[in-house]
């Protein structure tokens, strides 16, 4: 409960947007969740629901809060319980930043919503190197490559370590500090 309140303080304050990606206390076959914090109005769920799912994770279920502030000021907090597409214990603490980094991204129209976004939670990448793999199948697609765009990010999906290693190749290459 102090997390929430120092989220929704934050929020409160004038922060845009609190996330929080967690596990709960009581463990319920694989649930994770997720709270999001923020002022004035709900992320509606046709907007938060492709971009979960595009991140790799199934929504099991979601519950709003409203808070209401003394100055009439409202404050919503949205806890998904989700369970993640790849079979494997995740590492909450190592995809945490990455995931709630990409998640604000993608809310805010800097990056695509699309099953690239996969690679997040499947290669533990941040959303700039997903970007590059995009970009490598954008550029494929102008070669008359006879793939789509999203049978590329669903076979890069379901072979994490290739797309990680395709990735450290690209950063190892293009590195300026080599």
């Amino acid at each position: 409960a102090a997390f929430d309140v120092e989220n929704a303080d934050a929020v409160y304050q004038g922060t845009d947007l609190r996330m929080s990606l967690y596990r709960p206390k009581k463990q319920r076959e694989g649930i994770i969740r997720f709270k999001l914090f923020r002022k004035k109005t709900p992320i509606p769920l046709s907007d938060v629901l492709p971009m979960l799912e595009n991140l790799g994770l199934h929504i099991v279920s979601e519950r709003p809060y409203e808070l209401r502030m003394a100055d009439g000021s409202r404050i919503w907090i949205q806890d998904f319980d989700m369970v993640p597409a790849v079979s494997r214990e995740l590492d909450l603490d190592a995809i945490r930043g990455p995931f709630q980094e990409a998640f604000e991204r993608t809310l805010r129209g800097e990056t695509d919503s699309d099953g690239f976004n996969r690679l997040i939670i499947a290669s533990q990448m941040n959303w700039r190197q997903v970007k590059i793999l995009r970009a490598y199948c954008k550029y494929l697609l102008q070669t008359v490559v006879p793939f789509s765009m999203n049978y590329m990010a669903e076979t890069l999906a379901r072979h994490p370590g290739i797309s990680r290693l395709l990735i450290e190749l690209f950063e190892a290459s293009f590195d300026p500090a080599r």
